[in-house]
């Protein structure tokens, strides 16, 4: 019955206080009264007996800066150990009531360590994620695009149960249990895929991440099939198996890329999620998963004093372009830089070359054939200094103007 009563005050407790919220023990008295199955004539002082009990159990033996951290239930005096010294009182009124024991220096001494111990109050349940933590994870339930409707609504409704009453979102209203957006308006690309017959086993897209990612944690080699939609918006199989060493997931222009090496390769490849299929971790003729070829092993990833960062990788691969990257120069003005961090991030580096009145030169190391189309994408604003890149350009607008021309 003890057990029980514990487990009630806790979950009252973790329901009506928080960090910013701290309650009386008449308060949560009250609470306990005012719930189903609780009985009316609960004893206050049983129930301070069941809150030192607790926070015997689930707090530090003794506060220290190191471990405030560590509390689950915060009170007024913890960190002058405020229980020790009720403990203390305990056991001198406890030996007072013994034969022979000198009751008036046991009444002195009460009466001191009286003065200094007020009851345990101002209670104050730690949650396992701040208010901050709490906007993040909703935040990033409710604008994935792996995850359904249902999903989202049943995800985040248990995220809310983790926290106090007081704890609010803008996302899902705790009294109708609904959101209080349209998740199909958070939309990407890739939410359709799941549907679609080409995935064994119907594993969707969010499914496939996860899977893949338990690949890449438990560092085994996987393979699959590639695809690619026809005129029904149907995916169909090249027919051509892949193995892979999978190293890392992105999202780029909301969609996921694995990317990984092709065995017996010192190049690093990345592939669509959605588009593949038949994914599954490779075994050896003894039944074993294929241990992956560690990425520090590869030629490509040896950068003296850095790991390999999936961020550069993609600002070297515009677009998620399949050609060899080099550095390529650009003339921007000063006023547009937007357009580089939008596309490359921080990987640019401005150069110290003059290049006229409000504009600055600038190196990328990207695509060669995937910045050609991104320069004819922003020509009103960039210029490609690279000689090469400038013929291509040429040569596509010459295309352009063959079929558009007349």
């Amino acid at each position: 019955m003890a057990g029980s009563k514990a487990v009630q005050v806790l979950e009252i407790l973790k329901k009506i206080s928080d960090e910013s919220h701290p309650v009386t023990q008449a308060e949560l008295l009250e609470a306990m009264r005012n719930m189903d199955g609780v009985a009316a004539t609960e004893n206050p002082g049983t129930l301070s007996n069941t809150i030192d009990g607790i926070l015997r159990q689930i707090n530090p033996v003794e506060y220290t800066e190191e471990n405030d951290p560590e509390y689950r239930i915060k009170y007024r005096g913890y960190q002058e150990n405020l229980l020790d010294r009720k403990e203390e009182i305990k056991e001198l009124k406890n030996e007072a009531r013994r034969k022979g024991a000198d009751v008036e220096a046991i009444r002195k001494e009460l009466s001191a360590l009286s003065a200094k111990a007020p009851s345990i109050t101002d209670l104050r349940y730690i949650h396992d994620f701040t208010d901050r933590e709490m906007d993040l994870l909703i935040q990033g339930v409710s604008f994935s695009d792996s995850i359904s409707a249902k999903e989202k609504a049943n995800l985040i409704g248990k995220i809310i149960d983790t926290a106090s009453i007081y704890y609010e979102t803008p996302f899902y209203d705790r009294g109708t249990g609904k959101m209080k957006f349209n998740p199909d308006g958070i939309f990407a690309r890739t939410s359709r895929m799941a549907e679609n017959p080409v995935r064994e086993g119907g594993m969707d897209p969010g499914g496939q991440v996860s899977f893949i990612q338990k690949a890449i944690n438990d560092k085994v080699r996987i393979g699959f099939c590639f695809n690619d939609y026809d005129a029904d918006k149907n995916l169909i199989s090249r027919r051509r198996k892949y193995e892979l060493n999978p190293y890392h997931i992105v999202v780029y222009h909301d969609m996921h890329y694995l990317i990984g090496n092709m065995p017996g390769r010192e190049n690093l490849s990345h592939y669509r999620i959605d588009l593949m299929s038949d994914i599954k971790v490779l075994a050896d003729d003894a039944g074993r998963p294929v241990k992956r070829t560690p990425i520090t092993g590869l030629e490509c990833a040896k950068v003296t004093g850095r790991e390999w960062d999936p961020a550069k990788y993609m600002s070297e691969h515009l677009n998620m372009g399949y050609d060899e990257p080099r550095r390529i120069g650009i003339k921007i003005p000063q006023d547009q830089y937007t357009v580089l961090h939008d596309w490359f991030g921080d990987h640019y580096r401005k150069r110290r070359t003059s290049c006229g009145e409000g504009f600055d030169f600038v190196d990328v190391v990207t695509s060669p054939a995937m910045i050609v189309h991104w320069a004819m994408q922003y020509a009103g604003v960039v210029e490609i200094m690279d000689e090469e890149i400038r013929e291509r350009i040429r040569d596509e607008i010459k295309k352009l103007e063959e079929k558009y021309g007349k």
